[in-house]
């Protein structure tokens, strides 16, 4: 069965974005009677948000996992979970701590010269404090915004041989990301790309000292809370 690493889930997931974005904006109008008038209780300047999205590996990760590439591992379209704090400085600008752990799909296959099953797994958890800038009203329906931030990485590496044993090493990164997104009320959509690299001796079989490029992309969506 073919994986989605090439880039064909993530166009589609854009595309899929793209569609929401139209319909949200078209459906969140609200339009009061002539001469009435609008009561708001006052925003709140901090509030909680639940995310889930699709992961695309885009460096090495993604590359074949054999000879001819040193540090490719084969991992395909994972997904991820994560929470964040979001505190507003102001009607357009916020600061927002951060988890989210993400795991890549995994690596399986069958040695032939020993016919024996192995599989590969990688996982990334990131702590990060991330910096948004929205444009639009504080009470607009729709608001895009920018998203970037810094964190430490977490990344594990983990393989196994069927009757050979279990490995495991993990090596931690800062990590970068930038992105956009759109916030329509209490529910957001979010593109965003990680820069993740790093080097260690741990992952390459003869111990060499080999560079890491673990970038991702990620599509996600979140709900908010408390604003």
């Amino acid at each position: 069965m073919k994986r989605l690493t090439n880039g064909t889930a993530t166009f589609v997931l854009l595309m899929l974005v793209g569609t929401t974005i139209f319909v949200s904006q078209v459906e969140a109008r609200v339009v009061l009677p002539p001469g009435g008038t609008h009561h708001q209780r006052a925003l709140s300047n901090h509030e909680f948000l639940l995310e889930g999205g699709l992961a695309e590996p885009m460096g090495d990760q993604k590359d074949p996992w054999t000879e001819d590439y040193d540090t490719g591992l084969g991992v395909s379209t994972g997904w991820e979970l994560g929470f964040r704090f979001r505190q507003w400085l102001g009607d357009y600008f916020a600061v927002s701590p951060a988890f989210h752990y993400t795991r890549f799909g995994d690596n399986t296959g069958v040695f032939a010269e020993t016919n024996t099953a192995y599989i590969v797994k990688t996982r990334v958890y990131r702590y990060g404090l991330d910096f948004h800038a929205f444009t639009g009203g504080p009470r607009s329906s729709f608001r895009p915004f920018l998203t970037g931030g810094i964190a430490l990485a977490h990344n594990v590496y983990m393989d196994e041989e069927q009757y050979g044993g279990h490995y495991k090493t993990s090596v931690d990164a800062p990590a970068y990301s930038a992105g956009l997104g759109f916030k329509m009320k209490n529910i957001e959509l979010v593109g965003e790309y990680t820069y993740n690299r790093f080097e260690t001796t741990n992952i390459d079989y003869d111990a060499r000292l080999l560079t890491y490029n673990w970038d991702y992309l990620v599509v996600r969506v979140a709900f908010s809370f408390g604003r």
